[in-house]
């Protein structure tokens, strides 16, 4: 099996080499640098062009550069209509975990947290409810919970791809710690769809500074290579970095690298990139020296998209909607509800106050929703789940 962490020592050279030397570009520079990927083809930018482009979101007075940015991405890709936008609905399933994130609510060390483990009463519920607002895709989000084992995983799995079997482009997604390869072969055959993993951050140092208390997170290893043995198993992938961990130059080209490592080992791309940024907590904020600017974050979205053109990027409820609605691209993901990060969110189950939420969120109403991205020229498509491996299963 091939794995990220064979290519890790050079792409991690690389990339800061490349970060040493990098200069804030020129609005003619930046001109250059897209003239070029719109020239390009299949000749993606270079990751030294990237990070020119991203340190465009580090640099103070750049307001014409990231203009410019913003310009060529909205020309490209979000049209006067006809954009589509495709919807998750994350379901959460546990909140004990054994790990120790100092920036999570669910973190082992945060004794006021108020966790719950959703019975299969209660998941059918959860399931039942996101269908019934028009959801399509369910993912299934887990702690660190040392009762799931990979039996458990499959029983809720199979499940939930029970519920969306007859729904036309419904599909099952996961959201766990690390598994096996075999774990991940098990899941396959009972209908997953994919997975989505965040790799925080792959600054070796950085990870672990923020994960060396975690008995199971701590493997920086395991976790870099989670989306080889996922893809092994014929399993889509999402990818992404949680902004904040480290300097978000170094995450973003990082995934960048694992984007294009991934396409080229196997002939297909993440299904999307992941732009989590750290949030306050349990109602309590974070002073970090590694934060990341509004002004840095978009930049990195749309460093993303013009870096991997045929991968989505995932807005999601951790930002305002006015920032994701000025972001959104055609075929980007896109949630505006997702059960308040908790189980029994949806249903209200466990409880709505920020004691048993993973961070705080931005939660909005369908109606509301429906019109404002109508207004920009958006629709929602809530059955886009249409893999090789989802169309198989779902004619068994």
């Amino acid at each position: 099996m091939s794995l990220f962490s064979s290519v890790y020592a050079e792409r991690n050279a690389e990339v800061r080499a490349i970060l040493g030397a990098v200069r804030c570009p020129s609005q003619v520079r930046v001109a250059e640098i897209l003239a070029h990927s719109e020239s390009s083809g299949d000749d993606l930018l270079s990751l030294a062009e990237l990070a020119e482009l991203l340190q465009v979101g580090a640099t103070v007075g750049a307001d014409d550069q990231f203009e410019m940015l913003l310009a060529h991405t909205h020309k490209h890709w979000r049209a006067s209509g006809g954009n589509r936008v495709r919807y998750v609905a994350p379901i959460y399933v546990s909140s004990y975990c054994v790990d120790a994130c100092p920036y999570c609510n669910f973190s082992a060390l945060r004794k006021d947290t108020v966790r719950h483990r959703l019975s299969l009463d209660e998941l059918d519920r959860e399931i039942a409810l996101v269908l019934s607002r028009d959801a399509r895709v369910v993912e299934l989000v887990y702690a660190t919970d040392p009762e799931y084992d990979t039996r458990l995983l499959v029983r809720d799995v199979s499940r939930a791809v029970e519920a969306v079997r007859d729904l036309e482009g419904g599909g099952v997604l996961l959201c766990t710690e690390y598994l096996s390869a075999h774990a991940y072969e098990e899941l396959a055959d009972a209908g997953l769809g994919g997975i989505v993993q965040w790799d925080e951050t792959l600054d070796e140092h950085a990870y672990a500074r923020w994960h060396s208390a975690s008995p199971r997170k701590s493997d920086f290893r395991m976790r870099m290579d989670n989306h080889d043995r996922a893809l092994g198993a014929g399993l889509e992938v999402a990818t992404g970095a949680l902004f904040g961990l480290a300097d978000f130059r170094y995450d973003a080209l990082m995934q960048v690298a694992r984007a294009r490592y991934i396409d080229e080992t196997y002939k297909c791309s993440p299904f999307v990139m992941g732009t989590a940024r750290l949030k306050p907590i349990g109602g309590r904020e974070l002073h970090l020296e590694t934060s990341v600017s509004d002004r840095a974050h978009e930049t990195a979205l749309m460093v993303y998209k013009i870096a991997l053109p045929r991968a989505g990027r995932w807005l999601q409820t951790r930002e305002t909607f006015e920032m994701n609605l000025r972001n959104l691209l055609d075929g980007d993901v896109f949630t505006y509800a997702c059960g308040e990060v908790q189980p029994g969110g949806y249903t209200q189950i466990n409880t709505t106050s920020l004691a048993g939420a993973q961070f705080g969120v931005n939660e909005m109403e369908r109606s509301f929703v429906d019109r404002e991205l109508a207004g920009q020229g958006f629709q929602i498509d809530f059955g886009w789940m249409t893999t090789p491996r989802a169309r198989a299963f779902a004619a068994r």
